[in-house]
Parts: structure tokens; sequence; C-alpha cells
């Protein structure tokens, strides 16, 4: 969506984990949301404040139409949150189980 003096550029599909960054500012207060497209990088300045209106903002805002999770998606993420409460011993087991034996 562009209007009468709004310059218009999309995300480098090329990029999809690098397209969108944002952190602190190098060389002045506050904050950069770097957008990086098929023209270039475009840099975005925020004062403290707005930064945290936005994070804020988009923090809790859910993906437009999640995909829902195949049953082997459940099934890893419960892998996962169990590995993570495991020992030593019982990681080593499970790995043993899945085939992964070194």
């Amino acid at each position: 969506m562009s209007g009468h003096g709004v310059e218009h550029r999309v995300v480098d599909a090329e990029r999809p984990l690098t397209g969108v960054t944002y952190g602190p500012a190098v060389d002045a207060d506050g904050y950069v949301l770097t957008l990086i497209t098929a023209e270039g990088p475009l840099e975005v300045e925020f004062d403290e404040d707005v930064m945290y209106l936005l994070w804020t903002e988009v923090r809790g805002t859910p993906w437009p139409d999640p995909p829902t999770p195949s049953e082997a998606d459940l099934l890893v993420k419960r892998l996962v949150e169990l590995a993570n409460g495991a020992d030593e011993e019982m990681l080593k087991d499970a790995i043993r189980a899945l085939g992964g034996e070194r």
C-alpha cells in the first residue's frame, strides 16, 4: 500500500530470516528497525519510547492466519519440552531410543 509521497518497498524474499531486524542504534540514541529489500536496506530510527510502544503493540499479535500444526509438529514440540527437563542420563536414553547412538 503506497500513497502520494510514501515510499514503498518489499522485504527481500530471498532473506526471510534477516529481512527485518531491530536493535539499538549504533551511532545515535534509540533503536533502528532495518528492512532488507531488493533495492537495499531501509533503516527507520525510533526513540526509546516509540520503540517500546511498537514492541509492545506487536509482541502479542498472533500471525494473521497461523498454520495448523501437524501431529509431527506437536510431537517434536513435546519432545523438546521433555528434553528441556531431562537429566543427562535421560537424554542419552532418548538419543539411543531414536537411533542416535554414537
